[in-house]
């Protein structure tokens, strides 16, 4: 199928921190060419939705197939053939040499450009927020440790000793 501008992946903001790459648009062609698929040949379509089912649970319960190996592969494996049966999941370019062709091209570069800026302000902005969080749980652990250090100074009766126990000089050398 030819990608039409409509069916990209869009970026949006789910909340003001959180990002969301969107690609219902094209899932919706994808499930449109599925059920198309399954106007024509229903048996064959229902059958590997049945075989996708069954290969599936066996990946969720953790079974292995004896004769086909890693069920998570056989499972990918018949979700990729009734991708095929409707009509592929593929974004493929115009094919023809052109000003609409380079036009396509340039759109997409530019959403991709777009999107790029935008994940990487969001990529700072948790870098920023991951510090910040840093620092404060490393301000609480000393903060905690000098809480405990005057607990045991407080509880040792030879300064020598509460030096000791606190990784402090003793007092007066």
């Amino acid at each position: 199928m030819e990608i039409r501008m409509c069916q990209l992946p869009t970026l949006r903001r789910d909340h003001p921190d959180r990002m969301v790459l969107d690609a219902s648009a094209h899932a919706a062609t994808v499930l449109i060419g599925l059920a198309r698929a399954w106007s024509a040949r229903p048996q064959i379509v229902d059958g590997l939705f049945a075989e996708l089912a069954k290969l599936d649970e066996c990946v969720r319960d953790g079974i292995q197939l004896e004769d086909v190996g890693s069920a998570e592969h056989a499972r990918d494996l018949v979700a990729r053939q009734l991708l095929a049966e409707a009509g592929g999941a593929e974004f493929h370019l115009s094919p023809k040499r052109d000003r609409d062709a380079a036009h396509q091209a340039r759109q997409i570069a530019e959403e991709a450009r777009r999107m790029a800026t935008a994940l990487d302000a969001h990529a700072n902005a948790l870098d920023v927020e991951a510090d910040a969080a840093e620092r404060k749980h490393i301000a609480r652990q000393r903060a905690e440790l000098k809480r405990l250090q005057g607990r045991i100074a407080n509880l040792a009766p030879e300064p020598a000793l509460a030096a000791v126990l606190t990784l402090q000089p003793p007092i007066g050398d």
